[in-house]
């Protein structure tokens, strides 16, 4: 008794019981197989070997197999009248050493207008959904693939030549190769395996990018908007002007921060202004973790006329003594003017008589810099 295989499948075509593609199955295995090494919180080194199939190769090979299910031989049995040889290519087929060649070129060619595309949608989380989809896209594609090339005749199916490959790659180790020639074939293969993986760990090895602290004073808008610039140029006695001191901490760690700020009078003299005294308005300690964002209020008002400079300071850790902007690690600074009964009270003012109130509201608001600023990598 002889079993009669099925003359339709649900692939719409008559075809022999097949198995999966072996490369196919290959494919899934080592995608997945990436995705969870890439997972388990190992060093960026590692995690650097394991996706650079994923972004060079595994996307390309996959879009080639779905092109070309067919395999790839080149027919030289016919001539070209001359008594040579002429080879004759099938525009449906590519040979192995192609479809490799275009399954790095392709995935290099595509891999970053996914990713922009990913950019454009409306996900919060970029860095978190880019790996992912990224597998699901070949893992879908490798069914595709698997399924055009079942509904290829078994004659013309594209096999993965391993026969071919090994003998390929053990060839410059072995034979008759003149020594030359199995030198400069090994250099070529390196250069070629340096130049994918220097490609590949600019993707799968995001670079932190610089580090440092954003430090800014700013006014508020009647809207409520927080922006740099406006700073009054006067302010009248015992009014109270209002500004926010920010401070972004794009360290890539935990930092301890200090803010101080100090008012002191100036005069003009020549053209050049000269600060004749100074005094500590306030400080402020904080600790911000990496990507955190800090507002913190102030309140201005001069109690005398005169002319005067608002200093800030920001340090990390302990500030000295008598804070310069020389031992700060950031710092700002604008020049006000206290109006009062005109040339009268300016007359009458001294060192003596300078001062002013510019507390720090102790009502800070800290948020998370990534929630409001999408340039900052998470």
């Amino acid at each position: 008794m002889t079993l009669r295989e099925p003359s339709e499948s649900w692939l719409g075509r008559n075809f022999t019981r097949q198995t999966v593609p072996a490369d196919m199955v290959g494919v899934c295995l080592a995608v997945l197989a990436s995705v969870a090494v890439y997972y388990v919180g190992l060093e960026a080194p590692i995690r650097f070997l394991v996706a650079v199939p994923l972004l060079l190769f595994f996307p390309g090979y996959v879009l080639v197999s779905i092109l070309f299910p067919r395999g790839g031989a080149v027919d030289r049995s016919h001539s070209n009248g001359n008594g040579s040889l002429a080879t004759i290519r099938h525009l449906g087929r590519i040979t192995g050493p192609e479809r490799a060649a275009l399954a790095v070129g392709l995935s290099v060619a595509l891999v970053p207008f996914y990713g922009f595309g990913l950019e454009l949608l409306p996900v919060g989380a970029f860095d978190s959904v880019i790996l992912p989809t990224l597998v699901v896209v070949v893992l879908i594609g490798a069914v595709v693939a698997s399924i055009r090339r079942l509904r290829v005749p078994a004659a013309e199916r594209f096999r993965l030549p391993l026969g071919a490959i090994r003998e390929a790659v053990t060839a410059p180790f072995r034979g008759s190769m003149p020594r030359g020639e199995r030198i400069a074939t090994i250099a070529l293969a390196a250069t070629v395996l340096l130049a994918v993986f220097s490609v590949g760990y600019v993707f799968a090895v995001p670079q932190d990018g610089e580090q440092f602290t954003d430090f800014r004073v700013m006014t508020e808008t009647p809207g409520g908007e927080l922006r740099l610039g406006d700073y009054p140029d006067r302010i009248e006695v015992d009014q109270t002007a209002e500004f926010v001191i920010g401070v972004d901490n794009r360290e890539g760690s935990s930092q301890e921060y200090t803010v101080v700020v100090t008012a002191a009078q100036v005069i003009e003299d020549g053209g050049s202004v000269t600060a004749i005294e100074s005094t500590e308005l306030g400080r402020y300690q904080t600790t911000l973790e990496d990507g955190q964002r800090l507002e913190l209020p102030q309140q201005v008002t001069p109690r005398s006329p005169g002319a005067f400079r608002l200093n800030y300071y920001l340090y990390e850790g302990e500030p000295p003594a008598e804070p310069t902007a020389n031992s700060a690690y950031r710092n700002a600074h604008l020049t006000v003017t206290a109006g009062g009964d005109g040339a009268a009270d300016a007359a009458n003012t001294t060192a003596d008589e300078f001062a002013v109130d510019g507390a720090i509201v102790d009502d800070p608001t800290v948020t998370d810099v990534r929630a409001t600023d999408p340039s900052v990598a998470g």
